[in-house]
């Protein structure tokens, strides 16, 4: 489908059920893989250190009810990658009588099993029914594997009341448990209309979009032709386009957004990635596996090179993080002379795609801090942006939800999750705007406003697509960028 570092161990309380009826409930939460939002001192620690789990901490507003996991160690939430056997329980009854049993916490109305990746919910008549993450709208980042995590429960599609307390639960499969008892909030979510014009000042458009090999398939070609009218990208890095030419592809691009008087550039690797441009594209870099480098003529002094990625899916990360020193190699030789390819200073670079960022992490590591894994054969480490420092990973929620999720199938065992990216040298450029769009999300006048449909997300692609307007940075020496979320 990064790693963190751990809250300081909070105060002992002493008992490993908490009870806190009556206290204030956390609101503004976004399921974004940035815990800022959450409050520390609100979660229960906990006192059995024979586990992985140091804290959770739970809140809710109108739309869902959130838990806050902290770990230890490496955690890949819906996976046994690390082996964990995080359970969530929730009295939704207030009834203890009634439900399901987890550990020492009676009265489940609703148990997720995020590493097994299913949710049982009370029947009638004393029946448990078994649902899929998706069939009960649980979302959660990372999507790779971190030591803090946060989960989110749709309220309306499981029948959690309006009003009154929730007794919640977190145990893991070593033992450890916390619980809870809050009154419900009914704050509404963060709301979210971002705008899909571009950003005031910004030079370069970049998208890029895993399609799904879709681009032969008429009701596909029509989804694309709206999103992309409506997000008007100025370079798009494509993935699943083994099946078509690049002349395909520009003639797709050139009907949808025409440039008076010129043509789309179109490049293609030797598999399945490519980059579109509104500007010339004057070089390519088709032997990184899996990863496609190419050198654009932007309108800003000086070049850009954006690299489109689509690294190996699923169980694969060895082979992504084989993937990622890879390409860090190349990156290290672009940004320092001799070699293949010289880059003049501060040119920026953009790196983006479907990463698959599953598992452990690993790769993610690698792509935002330079540290490379097998260095006697992809040479040593070194700092990604001009600044000597890591690169930015672009948040891209999306516009009309609080979630970061870029991957859905809803008829999958897996949980929808942020598989696409885009990385930036923050020393070398502004991000003016960054966004996902679900087109489902939007209200029916968002959507008119845009030319879009409903349906339109998931019948481009079971990928949406990601979009981050920049400016070309001229920072005076001795300033600092500004900071969006970077590696530690």
């Amino acid at each position: 489908m990064s790693p963190r570092h751990l809250f300081p161990l909070f105060s002992a309380l002493g008992a490993c059920f908490l009870t806190c009826l009556n206290a204030l409930t956390q609101t503004g939460i976004a399921i974004d893989h940035d815990f800022s939002d959450w409050n520390p001192a609100n979660d229960v620690t906990v006192t059995d250190t024979t586990g992985p789990l140091v804290a959770a901490g739970f809140a809710s507003d109108a739309s869902n009810l959130y838990f806050h996991l902290v770990y230890d160690r490496l955690i890949a939430l819906d996976e046994a990658w690390v082996s964990h056997g995080t359970r969530l329980g929730i009295d939704v009854d207030g009834n203890p009588s009634t439900g399901q049993i987890v550990g020492g916490f009676q009265g489940a109305d609703i148990v997720i099993h995020l590493q097994d990746r299913y949710v049982n919910e009370n029947g009638p008549g004393g029946t448990t029914n078994q649902y899929s993450l998706n069939d009960r709208r649980v979302r959660m980042a990372p999507t790779y594997g971190g030591d803090e995590h946060e989960v989110s429960l749709g309220r309306a599609v499981n029948g959690i009341p309006v009003s009154g307390a929730v007794r919640w639960t977190v145990r893991c499969g070593s033992g450890q448990q916390v619980s809870g008892e809050v009154q419900l909030s009914n704050t509404p979510a963060i709301p979210m209309a971002t705008p899909l014009e571009r950003a005031e000042e910004t030079e370069v458009r970049v998208a890029f979009w895993n399609v799904n090999r879709r681009m032969n398939e008429t009701p596909a070609l029509q989804a694309m032709g709206r999103i992309l009218q409506a997000v008007q990208p100025d370079v798009i890095g494509l993935s699943e386009v083994e099946d078509f030419s690049a002349e395909h592809v520009q003639n797709l691009l050139e009907e949808w957004l025409p440039i008076d008087g010129q043509s789309w550039h179109v490049a293609k690797d030797d598999w399945d990635l490519m980059v579109c441009s509104r500007w010339p594209i004057t070089a390519q870099y088709d032997n990184i596996h899996r990863q496609f480098p190419v050198i654009v003529n932007a309108p800003w002094e000086g070049d850009l090179m954006v690299a489109a990625s689509h690294l190996k899916c699923c169980n694969g990360a060895e082979q992504r993080r084989t993937e990622a020193d890879e390409y860090m190699a190349f990156l290290r030789d672009a940004m320092t002379e001799g070699g293949v390819i010289d880059l003049p200073f501060k040119t920026p670079i953009v790196y983006g795609g479907d990463l698959n960022m599953v598992g452990p992490g690993w790769a993610m590591q690698t792509l935002l801090t330079g540290n490379i894994h097998d260095e006697s054969t992809h040479g040593p480490d070194f700092a990604p942006d001009w600044d000597g420092t890591s690169l930015l990973e672009l948040p891209c929620l999306q516009t009309d939800r609080a979630m970061d999720y870029t991957w859905r199938n809803d008829y999958s065992e897996w949980g929808a999750g942020k598989l696409d990216y885009i990385l930036v040298q923050d020393g070398a450029v502004d991000v003016l705007r960054n966004f996902t769009i679900e087109t489902s999300s939007m209200t029916p006048e968002r959507r008119q406003a845009y030319g879009l449909q409903p349906g339109d997300d998931l019948e481009a692609s079971d990928h949406y697509i990601v979009v981050a307007d920049l400016k070309k940075r001229d920072r005076r020496p001795g300033t600092k960028p500004v900071k969006l979320r970077k590696a530690n």
